[in-house]
C-alpha cells in the first residue's frame, strides 16, 4: 500500500462519493416535489461505512467500496396525490449532507497537504 493510499484517505475518498451520490437522491427528490405519485427516496450508507470501516480495521487495506443503500423514505408521509415529497425534510437532508461532503473534503485536503509538506522537507 502506498503512502497516498492509507486506509483513512481511501475511506475518506469513498464517503465523498457516497455524499456526491446521497446529494444526487435528494436533489431528484426536490425536483420532483409536485409530480403526482413520486415517491421520496433514502440514500443510506452508515452501515456500509460501519463495514468498510471494520474491514480496514482488519488490515484488509483498499480498496474501500461503500455502497449506497437506495431505498423509499419510511418517513415520508403520502400526500393525497401519492407524493410523499417533503420540502421541508428535503432541504434539512440536503444541508446536512453538505456539511458532511464539505468536511469529508477539508479532512482529504488537509491529508494531502500534510504529505506534500513532509515530501517538500525530505526534498
Amino acid at each position: 500500500m502506498g503512502i497516498l493510499f492509507d486506509p483513512t484517505s481511501g475511506l475518506v475518498a469513498e464517503m465523498i462519493r457516497a455524499t456526491a451520490v446521497r446529494h444526487r437522491i435528494l436533489a431528484s427528490n426536490l425536483a420532483n416535489v409536485e409530480t403526482p405519485g413520486y415517491q421520496a427516496q433514502e440514500a443510506t450508507f452508515s452501515s456500509a461505512l460501519a463495514e468498510a470501516q471494520g474491514h480496514g480495521a482488519r488490515g484488509t487495506g483498499l480498496p474501500f467500496s461503500v455502497g449506497v443503500v437506495l431505498k423509499p423514505d419510511p418517513e415520508a408521509p403520502p400526500r393525497r396525490d401519492g407524493n410523499n415529497v417533503d420540502l421541508d425534510r428535503q432541504m434539512v437532508k440536503l444541508a446536512q449532507n453538505t456539511i458532511w461532503h464539505t468536511a469529508l473534503i477539508q479532512i482529504l485536503t488537509s491529508r494531502l497537504s500534510m504529505m506534500k509538506a513532509a515530501v517538500r522537507e525530505r526534498g
